[in-house]
């Protein structure tokens, strides 16, 4: 068992090897002018902010995309074009799922991710830069050439064969496929890049990584069935590889990956989440340990729960009834377990320090709570799924689930670490709380009015993917409506503080390893030394003031030796119950 002494050495050897490289990086980052590094930058902060500023522009035009579609449906029960026409409808329809999902909530999902790996890390290093930036710019390309798919996108997804979408939306999706593995493996790299052999990685980082593994994995098969549907007849390029596709295979493959894919952004919330709520505690984790055991817990379950897409399919037994739909059930076991350590570490709400970021995360936990008490007892059963999966109950449910939860808690994150990201303190927390409200009351109302049951007998009553219905579901649409325009006004608060806080905002003292990551790094190895943990297992420990500091008579600065005298030996870092002490 090593001492203390040479697990101190180790960890100061590491840092100041990280930090040299980490300034030949801003050194070369310094030769590139703004435009240079929009397209193509090494350093982690930058590419961070370039995918959560692309996931906030998706953010907008998908929300676009919404409310024509709530627009519409809330002014007319027929189909008679009032903000557009029915062929458009389900053509927007088709282009507001691409660009929230994957433009919006996957951009700001990979930002967070590379924030956040070489922060808690401390290593300040991207893995692959070349990778993760290609990987950013094809996102992008393949997400406007599914937008601009012409009508033939107005049939939503396209496992409903023969319906078809154009060619430019099957290369696009396989092109955003593609590009999505590029930013999974630099996040992955990352994670390695910061990593001490035999040295256990800070727990939000496991879920990190675990997120990225399954949906890498899970994105295997979605590319398959866009390439099969793309070589048929159906592709629109007249390249018969596959013949007439079968659609139930078609549908199979699809959603093995896209449910998966519906846990992406959750995963990585709550792997931030449990990195910034001892902060709002000022105590770790209630369990570190019990907590990462539901890293692979969660892992299973969520590549596995897709049976309420396939339930009346003909797929084996195995597949649809015994393994997808029992672990459709299951999952809200981990999440349950989840959120009572997350309400046991934070304790009495009354003596928390509120502001909005932290208000979006908690809102978050609860929404999510709602969710699955609201999904248990119809989305796993074949006897009640298909009932309501045609309904508004599924995309109500939905909505909660990704717009109020998973988005809802991002920004939650946005608000927390922001200013260490950009530099800037939010500007306004008046304008911070009034999108707050906003968007849960906006996204609240919406869930509300999806949910009920207008036709006595019919669960979810409200029909779903039609452009016109029976004229006493109207009310349900005008709310629908009415509850869309305030969560988006909402977001136009969100992005005028945003503007605001990079224009004007105060400047947060820089410090080499941002102090939320010294703080959460420190509650959590004094959380899982009182649990039993080794000393050498513990993630590395990192300085208490964030600041790595040279011997005052090396007269050197980081990343330039003197003389005989490394950087490695120069290095000087407080001593562990310092860095304890200082929380």
């Amino acid at each position: 068992m090593a001492s203390k002494e040479e697990v101190r050495r180790q960890e100061r050897d590491k840092l100041s090897e990280w930090a040299e490289r980490y300034q030949e990086i801003q050194e070369r980052e310094a030769k590139r002018n703004v435009f240079i590094k929009l397209l193509y930058t090494e350093d982690y902060k930058m590419m961070a902010a370039k995918l959560i500023f692309a996931g906030v522009m998706f953010l907008f035009i998908g929300g676009a995309f919404a409310l024509f579609l709530r627009s519409q449906s809330g002014l007319s029960s027929t189909g008679v074009p009032v903000v557009i026409d029915p062929a458009y409808y389900f053509q927007a329809m088709t282009n507001h799922v691409m660009d929230m999902i994957f433009g919006a909530v996957f951009s700001i999902v990979f930002g967070v991710s590379f924030y956040m790996v070489p922060s808690l890390n401390g290593s300040r290093l991207l893995k692959w830069p070349k990778i993760a930036n290609a990987g950013f710019w094809l996102t992008v390309l393949a997400l406007f050439m599914m937008n601009l798919g012409g009508i033939q996108n107005q049939y939503l997804f396209t496992f409903l064969n023969p319906l078809q979408a154009s060619p430019t939306w099957y290369i696009g999706y396989g092109l955003m496929v593609v590009a999505e593995w590029l930013e999974m493996a630099s996040v992955l790299g990352t994670s390695f890049e910061g990593r001490i052999q035999g040295r256990l990685v800070p727990t939000a980082i496991g879920f990190i990584v675990m997120d990225m593994i399954m949906m890498a994995l899970a994105n295997i098969s979605v590319f398959i069935a866009d390439m099969w549907s793309l070589f048929s007849p159906i592709g629109g390029l007249n390249i018969y590889l596959f013949g007439i596709p079968n659609a139930e295979v078609w549908k199979g493959l699809f959603w093995f990956a896209d449910h998966p894919l519906v846990y992406f952004a959750p995963y990585t919330l709550s792997g931030a989440m449990i990195a910034i709520a001892p902060l709002y505690a000022k105590r770790p984790m209630y369990s570190v340990r019990f907590t990462r055991w539901l890293i692979p817990v969660l892992f299973v379950l969520g590549s596995s729960v897709y049976v309420h897409h396939i339930v009346d399919d003909p797929w084996p037994l195995i597949l649809r009834d015994i393994f997808a739909q029992t672990s459709t059930a299951l999952i809200a076991v981990p999440f349950a377990a989840l959120w009572l350590l997350f309400f046991i570490t934070l304790g009495d709400p009354r003596k928390i320090k509120w502001d909005p970021g932290f208000a979006f995360i908690y809102a978050a936990a609860i929404w999510n709570i709602i969710g699955g008490i609201q999904a248990e007892p119809t989305n796993p059963s074949p006897a009640t799924d298909p009932v309501v999966h045609n309904t508004s109950w599924i995309f109500g449910h939905f909505h909660l689930m990704l717009a109020i939860y998973a988005v809802g808690g991002l920004l939650g994150v946005l608000y927390v670490v922001g200013p260490y990201l950009f530099g800037k303190k939010w500007y306004s927390d008046k304008l911070g709380w009034m999108h707050f409200w906003g968007w849960q009351i906006g996204m609240g109302l919406f869930v509300a009015a999806t949910s009920v049951n207008p036709v006595p007998g019919l669960l979810g009553g409200l029909i779903r993917r039609e452009v016109a219905w029976a004229a006493f579901y109207e009310p349900y649409y005008q709310i629908i409506m009415i509850a869309g325009w305030v969560a988006g006004f909402a977001t136009v608060l969100f992005a005028f503080n945003l503007v605001l806080t990079l224009l004007y905002g105060e400047k947060v003292p820089k410090t080499d390893i941002d102090l939320w990551a010294v703080q959460t790094i420190a509650l959590e190895r004094y959380g899982m030394r009182r649990e039993g943990y080794k000393e050498e297992e513990l993630p590395v420990a990192l300085p208490a003031d964030g600041m790595i500091r040279m011997e005052e008579n090396s007269g050197t600065s980081i990343g330039t030796p003197v003389g005989t005298k490394s950087l490695q030996e120069s290095v000087k870092l407080p001593s562990q119950t310092d860095l304890e002490n200082h929380h």
